[in-house]
């Protein structure tokens, strides 16, 4: 394997859990229908790959969301992939009956959960043809919340989906795990399958781990790979384990809008300030100067009388790392309002800016891709990664193990 030498390189991140699918995308928080802004997806995903987030794998957590994600894969060839499957605390919702005056789910399978399944499996094989679908799941067990769907439904349904995968194993599809507080369950469900080689031992990834020391080597003996995002990076114990994953099975995650990496977590004093090795210096155009500034210069003692009788300008609150301007969501119209504002005091035509002052801003405690370098500078320093080529071996191995498990 080659890198590309030093004053050439820049990082490539390929964040393996991101929900496009989850309504904070389209500006709507809390289970509210009313937006607090417009869809900004699109202004996500270029912010993005403005710092080398090349590759994203949206997840799926139902058969509806599972489908939908093609059009974002059509839509962004070589960027986006996906997966199929039903996540544990969806598993009620889909594949059990309801009792409507309770409005609780029963233990009782829908009368047509075969044909759900064979929708999963068609699924499959057509995403895999086309080139999208890159995993199976987010599939496992969530013990942490049986409010969703009960510890019964939820081995059920995990074990049907891994036989329905295991009728597709000549693909070689890897699975995409989801475990929280069930190891013991989740291998003595998943090992027996392994054993008879319906699925590839190691052919898949355990994402989100919070797990102990002792999870942790119960899952690396089968095989898996380990996906990290802010939930993993919490405390202290979280970050003793985790420093516990071997590098060569290390997979980066935002497991976005979800599992932001807070002022709480013991992880964040890791971060340093953009510009930096993970997110390296963007440079702009210079742009034109604007008709008040070219005749400011021609006429000081003008512009300095202009200048007193000049508004006061709008604050614009930056984030702390990076360079774009982050609001709360129900600030986004006023925030708007500013930047115009602003940019008729500065005479800025042009509004649309990758970074700066004017560049679409950062919704505060909504995660996204771009903080997928975040999780890669907490992991340099929590294994002890100082030299920079060191810090380039480190990201190409994970953004190269990450494309060869998902057959990219």
């Amino acid at each position: 394997m080659t890198f590309a030498t030093s004053n050439e390189w820049k990082p490539r991140y390929f964040d393996i859990g991101v929900n496009f699918s989850d309504s904070m995308f389209q500006g709507c928080y809390n289970g509210s229908t009313t937006p607090k802004h417009p869809s900004d997806i699109e202004q996500v995903i270029a912010r993005a790959h403005l710092f080398n987030v090349d590759k994203m794998l949206i997840t799926a957590s139902s058969i509806k969301e599972s489908e939908e994600h093609f059009d974002l894969c059509k839509e962004h060839p070589g960027m986006f992939y996906s997966t199929v499957g039903v996540h544990p605390c969806t598993v009620a919702q889909e594949f059990y009956q309801k009792d409507e005056e309770l409005n609780e789910y029963t233990e009782s399978l829908v009368p047509d959960v075969e044909n759900r399944l064979s929708k999963l499996r068609d699924l499959v094989k057509l995403g895999y043809e086309k080139g999208y679908v890159k995993a199976f799941g987010e599939i496992g067990l969530d013990y942490d919340r049986f409010h969703y769907a009960s510890k019964e439904q939820q081995i059920t349904m995990f074990t049907k989906q891994l036989e329905v995968i295991s009728t597709l194993k000549d693909l070689k599809l890897p699975l995409f795990l989801h475990m929280r507080s069930a190891c013991d369950d989740f291998i003595s469900i998943i090992k027996p399958f392994i054993d008879r080689g319906d699925i590839l031992k190691g052919n898949g990834v355990v994402h989100s781990f919070t797990g102990t020391k002792e999870e942790l080597e119960k899952l690396l003996e089968l095989g898996f790979y380990i996906g990290i995002n802010g939930c993993s990076l919490k405390t202290d114990d979280n970050l003793e384990v985790t420093k516990m994953v071997p590098k060569s099975k290390l997979m980066i995650e935002t497991d976005s809008p979800w599992c932001e990496i807070r002022k709480s977590h013991a992880s964040y004093k890791y971060i340093t300030t953009y510009p930096n090795k993970f997110y390296p210096e963007i440079k702009l155009k210079d742009r034109e100067p604007s008709v008040e500034e070219s005749n400011g210069t021609q006429e000081q003692g003008k512009q300095k009388q202009k200048q007193k009788q000049t508004p006061k300008q709008p604050q614009i609150k930056f984030d702390e790392f990076l360079p774009f301007p982050t609001i709360k969501k129900e600030n986004f119209a006023k925030h708007q309002s500013a930047v115009e504002t602003l940019a008729k005091q500065k005479g800025v035509e042009n509004m649309v800016q990758p970074i700066g002052e004017f560049a679409y801003p950062l919704i505060r405690s909504r995660n996204e891709p771009i903080f997928v370098g975040y999780v890669a500078e907490i992991m340099c320093e929590l294994y002890g990664i100082k030299d920079p080529k060191d810090i380039e071996s480190f990201i190409d191995l994970i953004y190269d193990n990450t494309c060869k498990l998902f057959q990219i």
